[in-house]
């Protein structure tokens, strides 16, 4: 189903039920909007991957297994929506900076460890490190935050002190 319908099904049958669990309405409404338009590489709609797959003549499975490997820090965005509202600028001020200041950072890091790479290819030390500050950094307690920050920092300082891999034929 495209985007435009699914987000009408998800507003029909999803947002009350998360706005009677106590989520709050725009903070659903955006949950709901964000699987939506995820729905493109997810399947079995995939639209945008079929779409991809013809325009590259690749293997469909092969295309929509890297779709999702590469979109998968974009499925925690919503769950971020629904915990801290303050994303959506839903609170005061100083929440609102605290939440987008780690939030963004959190999402950089959990992309980094899926992918492999921050500033060099990464080690499977650092890609757990990676991971654990995106969990550390998405929190809403700020001491976790912090310990994430430092966490993320430390991968990308020793990232930038260790020389980069020579590319293949070069």
């Amino acid at each position: 189903m495209p985007t435009t319908p699914a987000y009408i099904v998800m507003v029909a049958l999803l947002v009350p039920a998360l706005v009677e669990l106590g989520v709050a309405t725009p903070a659903a409404h955006m949950f709901a909007f964000y699987f939506a338009i995820l729905s493109a590489i997810t399947p079995p709609v995939a639209l945008a991957v079929y779409a991809a797959a013809g325009l590259a003549k690749s293997e469909l499975w092969a295309t929509g297994l890297e779709a999702v490997r590469i979109g998968a820090a974009g499925f925690l965005v919503p769950f971020l929506f629904v915990y801290r509202p303050e994303l959506l600028l839903i609170g005061a001020p100083l929440d609102v900076l605290l939440a987008v200041g780690t939030a963004g950072p959190g999402v950089l890091a959990l992309a980094a460890a899926l992918a492999g790479r921050l500033l060099r290819t990464c080690t499977l030390l650092e890609r757990l490190a990676l991971g654990l500050a995106a969990a550390l950094l998405v929190s809403p307690a700020p001491i976790a935050a912090a310990a994430g920050a430092v966490l993320l920092a430390a991968v990308a300082f020793l990232q930038s002190r260790r020389p980069a891999a020579a590319l293949p034929g070069t």
